[in-house]
């Protein structure tokens, strides 16, 4: 099998990472199929002006190996976006746990606001009652002492 990476000494073969799109020359590059016994339909990609110029290194790149560079390349994405998808829910967490907090803080100084104000109701209340308790203990004890005295 030929390598992707053998180079002559006159015209070093550039390596490329991935599918790739032009040679160095500028040529776009093309698809082509192996014709030798040992690599018979090895698929490969190299520019025109390489396959016409047998003497100068052109790009040359087995599909099977640009493929391989492709996942790698993919995989390593992948990664990093899991990675940043890590960060970002522990941000949002630390933003939802924050928010949770302050609002268990808001909720609880309303929930005393609102018992206080309700006990000061009741205390109120309370007072009127007692108010009006008095009165009637003041009156029906007049009425008493009045009945008494009236008897007597």
């Amino acid at each position: 099998m030929t390598s992707s990476s053998t180079s002559s000494s006159r015209f070093p073969r550039i390596s490329t990472t991935g599918v790739p799109t032009r040679c160095w020359c500028g040529e776009g590059i093309t698809t082509f199929g192996s014709s030798t016994a040992e690599n018979r339909y090895q698929r490969f990609y190299r520019c025109k002006i390489g396959r016409d110029r047998k003497s100068e290194n052109h790009l040359f790149k087995r599909i099977d190996e640009a493929l391989i560079d492709e996942i790698w390349m993919v995989d390593a994405k992948y990664e990093k976006v899991a990675q940043g998808l890590t960060k970002f829910k522990e941000r949002v967490m630390e933003n939802v746990n924050s928010a949770i907090a302050l609002l268990e803080h808001e909720m609880s100084q309303e929930l005393k606001e609102m018992v206080n104000l309700e006990i000061a109701r009741v205390e109120n209340e309370m007072k009127q009652k007692l108010k009006i308790a008095m009165v009637v203990m003041i009156v029906v004890g007049a009425m008493v002492g009045l009945c008494t005295s009236l008897i007597v």
